[in-house]
């Protein structure tokens, strides 16, 4: 904005009114105008300080730019002038969300709805916004209760169906969501996820699938890659369902160039990632770093990591069966903390990964893994174990080991062929980039493989390695060597885990209250053909692509 703008818009706002002032601020924030809406909030905040709709617009302008700091303060001067206002508190909510705040966030939610149950709430939009708090706090009946309240008021919306949907999923209540998501894709035939969705729910039957209904979409032409790929890999799914395994891999395949097509992404840059922690993080530095190694006792937090789709949700809910556990899905607090710590005490910012993995040699590792235990404590309850099960914390199992010397590390194994399969096939919201290309994916997966084993290599007897093909052989031995390896006592729901009603989130959040079944074992066999150039990639790098199930 240049100064005779901002001059004619402070010369203008004396002479029009609150309202007249809030729709050029709510003008801005739509167009994204950000300059301008920072300005225009400003002037609003000045002239009208009893406005709590002006103090609201600048608290949502600011959580837009993710500055958590400056939306808490604003909302609390939108509050101040009108506590009973259910749309600033839920705005706070949302804001000490943004901030880490979670425990901050689950009371003042929990305060709220005891003055305000769904039943009362008369706006659809505040009605989804609460459940939507709800939601990421992992409370999701309530989170179910708040969107059928906003389904009443509004049952025309197809997006209210699709999160309702959503949330019944992460509870195991399969049926509910099918319906739910055939509402959604009723009112909003272009709502190409809820396909996608509705595909992963269970599995597809001759007498009941949606093949027909999927390949008529995509032959009327689908514009967005997106929602493309979306109903590429609905079909995909429900072909294989039905053993259709030509034309599932070739659905398949054809999402997943729509996909890898409309990225910006190079697969070098991950590989040379992998490869650089095993020349920063040897062995020598090991041996040199425990010998000046401050105790440290907590043994609260457990790893389980690996790739994705190699059965780590399984091995979560193995050991999240036992009372002394707490699971709290895949968390990204570790990457957080580890960056939070690299700032503090690196006076420039890194200008590569690379350079990034060589200032993680300089941390105060007692003070890492600190933070983190700081930023997990809401899983700790009563002092029980927590599992932090995100795949993608195989890359600092180096740093993990020196924050937390008794952390447990469970590092999850499958089938090359399945696991490669497996992660070539989901569709996933957000990360894995390389698995949208079959050579990108089976180099990645080979890279991975050798920084697995070079943790193994310098951290012996420190990482507990379990394949999900044993866990199929024999649940009950494989369950007993898990906990044990936890240092907890052995108690027998830990082998019944399919009768575990905690939420999942995960891409498993279907099959986790299935009993076990074997089905899933070697189904690359069914794609041989597909995938001999992978096959052979793999054996050209020493990695054995066959594992049998044995009793």
């Amino acid at each position: 904005m240049t100064f005779s703008q901002s001059s004619s818009f402070y010369s203008n706002t004396n002479e029009s009114s609150l309202s007249q002032q809030l729709e050029i601020v709510w003008g801005y924030i739509d167009t994204q105008n950000v300059d301008k809406a920072i300005i225009a909030c400003k002037q609003v905040n000045r002239a009208y300080e009893n406005s709590a709709e002006g103090w609201f617009a600048t608290s949502f302008l600011a959580f837009q730019l993710r500055n958590s700091q400056q939306a808490l303060s604003a909302i609390e001067k939108a509050i101040s002038l009108e506590p009973k206002n259910l749309k600033w508190q839920a705005h706070k909510g949302h804001s000490l969300l943004l901030s880490g705040d979670k425990k901050s966030a689950l009371s003042l939610m929990n305060l709220l709805i005891n003055s305000f149950p769904p039943a009362t709430v008369d706006d659809h939009h505040l009605s989804a916004e609460i459940a939507l708090i709800f939601n990421k706090l992992g409370d999701y009946q309530t989170s179910i209760n708040y969107y059928q309240q906003a389904i009443n008021l509004a049952p025309s919306s197809a997006e209210l169906y699709f999160n309702l949907a959503s949330v019944q999923r992460y509870l195991g209540q399969i049926s509910e969501a099918e319906v739910n998501l055939n509402w959604a894709i009723s009112l909003n035939p272009h709502d190409y996820e809820a396909y996608l969705q509705r595909a992963s729910l269970r599995k597809q039957t001759n007498e009941d699938n949606h093949v027909e209904q999927l390949t008529s979409l995509l032959d009327k032409g689908i514009a967005q890659p997106i929602g493309k790929a979306q109903i590429c890999y609905a079909l995909a799914k429900e072909h294989e369902d039905l053993q259709q395994y030509p034309q599932s891999f070739s659905a398949l395949n054809q999402g997943a160039k729509t996909r890898r097509d409309h990225m910006n992404y190079q697969v070098n840059n991950d590989l040379d990632t992998l490869k650089k922690l095993t020349t920063v993080f040897t062995k020598d530095f090991f041996t040199q770093q425990n010998s000046v190694k401050e105790v440290d006792t907590n043994d609260q937090a457990i790893f389980v990591l690996g790739l994705p789709r190699t059965g780590s949700t399984l091995i979560e809910r193995i050991i999240s069966s036992h009372s002394e556990v707490n699971s709290a899905g895949e968390l990204n607090d570790f990457a957080l903390q580890m960056m939070a710590q690299v700032q503090n005490t690196s006076k420039t910012a890194p200008k590569s990964r690379l350079e990034l993995i060589e200032l993680t040699r300089q941390l105060d590792f007692k003070a890492l893994g600190n933070a983190y235990l700081k930023s997990t404590e809401e899983h700790a309850k009563e002092n029980k174990k927590f599992i932090d099960k995100l795949p993608l914390n195989s890359l600092y199992v180096g740093l993990i080991h020196l924050a937390l010397p008794n952390a447990k590390i469970i590092h999850v194994k499958r089938n090359p062929l399945d696991t490669i399969y497996a992660m070539y096939k989901q569709l996933f919201t957000n990360g894995y980039p390389f698995s949208y290309d079959l050579t990108e994916l089976t180099n990645y997966y080979i890279a991975h493989h050798q920084l697995m084993e070079h943790w193994h290599h310098v951290l012996p007897n420190v990482i507990h390695q379990v394949s999900y093909e044993s866990v199929l052989s024999d649940v009950t031995r494989q369950a007993k060597n898990l906990i044990k390896f936890c240092q907890l006592p052995w108690q027998p729901q830990c082998s019944d885990f399919h009768q575990n009603q905690a939420p999942s989130t995960t891409a498993s959040a279907s099959q986790v209250r299935e009993k076990l079944y074997t089905s899933s074992a070697n189904k690359w066999q069914h794609y041989q053909q597909q995938l001999s150039n992978v096959q052979q990639q793999l054996e050209l790098a020493g990695i054995k692509t066959h594992c049998e199930l044995t009793r």
